[in-house]
């Protein structure tokens, strides 16, 4: 005979599995692997709720990032398949503190930092101290001309 005992104590079993699992942080490291590259903002959303999406870009935002370090730049994709460059770059410094990973910019007029929410092969999320959410995704250059 089943009591109420006996049902209860698995189903608070599952309940407690399935809340540690849901709430894991992505690996820091996994995360990382994910950031360097071409970039196309898709959406920005403020935490007001407003929200501007980008259906197309005439930059680009190259993110290279090594040993905790690097920098972004804004680069302008061209039919040949090659990108227009200026000198002008942020640099940045990754921090991770509880397996969040930080990504503080700097130039040489401003510093801020963002969090970054989401990375992977196609996508990259993130949010600054102000709340507002960059969502990207990843940038392939398609030459028009050869």
């Amino acid at each position: 005979m089943l009591t109420r005992k006996t049902t209860l104590y698995p189903l608070i079993f599952i309940c407690l599995l399935l809340i540690t699992f849901s709430c894991k942080q992505e690996n820091p490291d996994k995360i990382l692997k994910h950031v360097s590259g071409y970039w196309e903002i898709e959406e920005v959303r403020t935490t007001e709720g407003e929200s501007k999406t980008f259906t197309m870009n005439m930059v680009v935002d190259y993110i290279e990032i090594d040993d905790k370090k690097g920098f972004r730049k804004k680069v302008a994709p061209q039919p040949d398949g090659t990108y227009l460059v200026n000198d002008d770059a942020e640099a940045i410094f990754v921090e991770i503190k509880d397996n969040i990973v930080q990504l503080l910019y700097s130039t040489p007029f401003d510093q801020w930092t963002e969090t970054v929410i989401k990375a992977n092969k196609s996508q990259l999320v993130v949010k600054n101290t102000d709340g507002t959410v960059y969502s990207y995704k990843r940038f392939e250059n398609i030459p028009l001309i050869k």
